[in-house]
């Protein structure tokens, strides 16, 4: 497991997998050590720890049976609202709360699985979900890599390696759309609008209502340091 300035060593990893990881509390159970015992090699994980890990690493952290297969790149441990309306669920877009941006509150990194600031303008993408979390509990998101993106019911494009972008007022909550509107000819605010809303780079064809991968150039890097 790789490390640096805006990552931590190692994981707590509550859960076999990271990609079952659906902690009621922050860091899942925490554990009183005995007097005298020694401090264990990894850290209570906390909402905005990063880890990076290569493909291996994240091939032997995922439950390919029960969620499917993690790839390598960065991921960040977060709290999720339980206010939301939709469920956070593999593949879908995590993001900010806008009303924490700039407030002083985003140091809780809680995200929502609703789109902010809204569905007509989502932008405030903070990563993507890798396994479905109960509302208002702790998981981890994707947030640089390659990453499981679901893609909404209705597409603008469907040509291999397409732009991808949060799809506005998407049919299916936090979803993904493909393509840029306007086609070869986009209009100034088509551009500033794929701008804004990017996540990357489709690695094959996008197909609707499918999670397939997406090679993430955005860079979604709000975490602990």
């Amino acid at each position: 497991m790789a490390s640096g300035m805006l990552t931590k060593q190692a994981t707590f990893n509550t859960f076999k997998f990271l990609n079952n990881v659906n902690d009621a509390a922050s860091g899942g159970v925490i554990v009183s050590l005995p007097s005298g015992a020694p401090s264990p090699a990894v850290s209570q994980d906390i909402p905005g720890d990063r880890i990076v890990i290569d493909d291996a690493t994240a091939l032997a952290l995922s439950d390919t049976v029960g969620t499917g297969t993690l790839f390598g790149g960065v991921y960040e441990y977060v709290g999720t609202t339980a206010a939301a309306t939709a469920n956070p669920a593999r593949g879908t877009l995590a993001f900010w709360l806008a009303a924490n941006l700039g407030s002083g509150a985003t140091p809780l990194y809680t995200v929502t699985s609703d789109a902010q600031p809204t569905t007509a303008l989502p932008n405030y993408i903070a990563g993507v979900f890798i396994n479905a979390i109960t509302k208002g509990n702790f998981g981890w998101v994707q947030v640089a890599g390659l990453a499981n993106v679901l893609f909404d019911s209705a597409l603008t494009a469907t040509s291999n390696a397409a732009v991808v972008v949060a799809k506005v007022s998407a049919a299916v909550a936090s979803t993904a759309d493909a393509g840029v509107p306007g086609g070869a000819t986009p209009t100034a605010a088509q551009v500033a609008e794929v701008m804004a809303a990017i996540i990357g780079t489709a690695v094959g064809t996008p197909a609707t209502s499918v999670i397939s991968p997406v090679l993430m150039t955005r860079g979604l890097f709000g975490g602990r340091v």
